[in-house]
């Protein structure tokens, strides 16, 4: 927490212009030999058409943490998901920002996609620098008409994107006005906001996972599908929506000049950061062969995909990726990563003690190191633990669920202090977790079942008729599903436990496991009443991440939305959202001495959201043979740093 607040602290002052850490002149550059037969046969340019005039050295993972070595090429990293089209750990490890903050919780942030960067004496202008000579994956030269097609013709094209992100105005919140744009030479723009706005840069790096997509598009591939272009590219509107006419046909639609029709091509055709493990959107090619689509979306990753199909998904290095190593190798080390999609969770678990896997996080929970250490010669891995960067299995309760007997009492403090005390925060850690983690001070999940049983007494919550359950004050029957998508391994465990918890106090519960995507459509829809998930509240503070589509999603959506949609809050919770917007816009030392612990301490007190536990450890499970992982720092930066894995033999 210090070295982040050291961090705001200097982009609250001024940001000098930092540029990218970059390969020294001189010296000679390297490919991949599987690059270099690709250039003699004249399937590519030459390394040096490749490659932007200012390469850039990794910087990911802080030094104290990696004792780097350049590596050697070949080889296909190996990665498991259960879930569709979803990888986490290959998104992370595959993600790139404009900006790079190192090991995701520094004090150092460096231009990545960008070559340089700089903040006006107030934060309030904020200058950014392009990489010359830096490619697409297609080959196509990243300019800046790329920025400006992503700012003008996407983030302020009101039927592309309705509502300006919360993160692109005036101090992070969403009554800010948007920023502004100046294009200052073909090479570098400015962006402008009218009150100061340290955080910026975080959003630009970290907070979020955002990504580059949300500035930065490919305006080659895009402009066609774009309805601003339609006279340009194609000479007349009609002539535009004949082009778009077999893709709209693709995705279902009758005709494309139908309202809206446009708007869901074009974003089914555009890859944001978040689609880059989904082959509906990376593989352009395939989704929409029928359209006559002969090419894939091009991005800036250090790996792009070239395949999906039988539950196995394959990404190929990016001849065009713009970082190298101190020797001048380009990277990255490993030739292709492949993701494959697997039943369940646990056999995810499988395939990381049967050596199936090369690298696993998302998915490598604290509560198996036993039994990864005890496998870990015959599957040739190694299990390190180290810091998780999120609190694990916070539960969610949706005060806006609209079932009568939920409402009845969900409104009642009594009831949730209930839940919360009845709840043994220390039997999670020693089952679930193994030890490794520390009871939550702020939170009261003590085990105190008298207490609990009290507070529903107080209520007038009885059981009536004789089942073992309360019925609500009225004589309601109270029943309620713990929902989630086991999109961890601790997950289930945790809301089995509660279920236990909470029958000793009389009241029933059960647990429903859905599809990741429904899950979200039922989230948005707000028709889950409770809910178990990893949430970003306090150890990565500046994802601003309160988990508050869940626990209070319709008020949440009038806050977002200024009173246009959704439902009004109370005055407290009106209070408790801007806060967490307020982490952005005051002094650092106010963000985490003032702000931060404020929000702690309401939701302490008030247990919409119930986190039992801090400090919780993960396993990050990796291929013994494998090169330059790091040793500490939290341990969803090593995602960050794939690119540098590199196989010893």
């Amino acid at each position: 927490m210090k070295k982040l607040v050291s961090l705001i602290i200097a982009l609250a002052l001024v940001l000098p212009m930092v540029m990218a850490p970059s390969f020294a002149e001189g010296k000679t550059l390297t490919e991949a030999p599987m690059l270099a037969a690709k250039v003699a046969a004249g399937e590519l340019p030459p390394l040096e058409e490749r490659l932007p005039e200012e390469t850039k050295l990794p910087d990911e993972i802080l030094a104290k943490y990696l004792d780097y070595e350049c590596g050697q090429y070949g080889g296909t990293m190996r990665f498991i998901t259960s879930i569709v089209n979803w990888d986490a750990d290959v998104f992370v490890g595959n993600n790139e920002a404009l900006l790079t903050m190192e090991s995701a919780s520094s004090d150092i942030i460096t231009p990545n996609i960008v070559a340089g960067f700089e903040a006006n004496e107030d934060n309030t202008e904020f200058t950014f620098t392009l990489r010359k000579g830096l490619k697409w994956s297609d080959g196509e030269p990243v300019t800046i008409e790329d920025f400006e097609f992503a700012i003008n013709d996407f983030i302020f094209n009101q039927e592309l994107n309705p509502v300006v992100a919360t993160y692109m105005r005036d101090g992070g919140v969403q009554a800010g006005q948007p920023f502004t744009y100046e294009r200052l030479d073909d090479w570098s723009f400015k962006l402008k906001f009218n009150e100061p706005y340290g955080g910026f840069a975080v959003h630009l790096s970290i907070a979020g996972w955002k990504g580059y997509t949300d500035f930065l598009k490919p305006a080659h591939f895009l402009k066609k599908f774009h309805k601003a272009y339609a006279e340009e590219i194609h000479g007349s509107e009609d002539a535009y929506y004949e082009f778009i006419q077999p893709y709209a046909k693709v995705m279902g639609y009758e005709d494309a000049k139908d309202e809206n029709v446009w708007v869901n091509v074009f974003n089914q055709v555009d890859m944001t950061n978040w689609e880059l493990t989904d082959p509906n959107d990376a593989l352009t090619s395939v989704y929409f062969a029928d359209a006559g689509q002969t090419e894939d979306f091009p991005v800036l990753y250090a790996w792009h995909m070239v395949s999906s199909a039988g539950g196995l998904t394959t990404w190929e290095r990016n001849p065009y990726y713009h970082k190298v190593d101190a020797k001048g190798q380009q990277l990255p080390y490993v030739d292709y990563l492949t993701s494959k999609l697997v039943e369940n969770m646990e056999m995810v678990q499988m395939s990381y003690i049967s050596g199936e896997a090369d690298f696993g996080r998302e998915s490598a929970t604290i509560d198996n190191i036993s039994m990864y250490k005890e496998n870990a010669e015959k599957a040739g891995i190694t299990a390190y633990v180290t810091t998780m960067h999120n609190n694990p299995t916070d539960i969610s309760l949706n005060a806006n669920y609209k079932d009568e007997a939920w409402q009845e009492v969900i409104t009642d403090i009594r009831f949730r202090q209930a839940l919360a005390h009845a709840i043994d925060a220390e039997e999670i850690i020693d089952v679930v977790y193994h030890g490794f983690g520390e009871v939550n001070p702020y939170y009261p999940c003590d085990y105190d079942i008298e207490l609990a049983n009290s507070l529903l007494d107080e209520m007038g919550m009885k059981d009536t008729d004789g089942d073992g359950y309360r019925e609500t004050p009225s004589g309601k029957p109270l029943s309620w599903s713990i929902y989630n998508y086991n999109e961890a391994n601790d997950i289930i465990p945790v809301a089995e436990l509660c279920v236990e918890y909470w029958k000793e106090i009389g009241l029933k519960a059960d647990i429903k496991t859905v599809e990741s995507t429904l899950l979200s459509t039922m989230q948005e829809g707000n028709e889950i009443p409770c809910r178990v998930a990893w949430v970003h509240s306090t150890q990565l503070w500046h994802y601003l991440d309160w988990f508050c589509g869940s626990w209070c999603p319709l008020w949440n959506l009038w806050f977002d939305r200024d009173g246009a949609q959704g439902e009004e809050p109370p005055a407290d919770v009106k209070d408790f959202l801007a806060k967490i917007d307020s982490l952005m816009t005051v002094s650092p030392e106010d963000a985490v001495n003032e702000v931060l612990p404020e929000l702690v301490g309401w939701m302490g007190e008030n247990l919409y959201l119930i986190e039992p536990l801090i400090n919780v450890d993960q396993c990050v499970v990796i291929n013994s043979k494998i090169g330059n992982v790091p040793t500490g720092g939290i341990g969803i930066s090593w995602n960050f740093s794939i690119e540098q894995f590199f196989y010893k033999d």
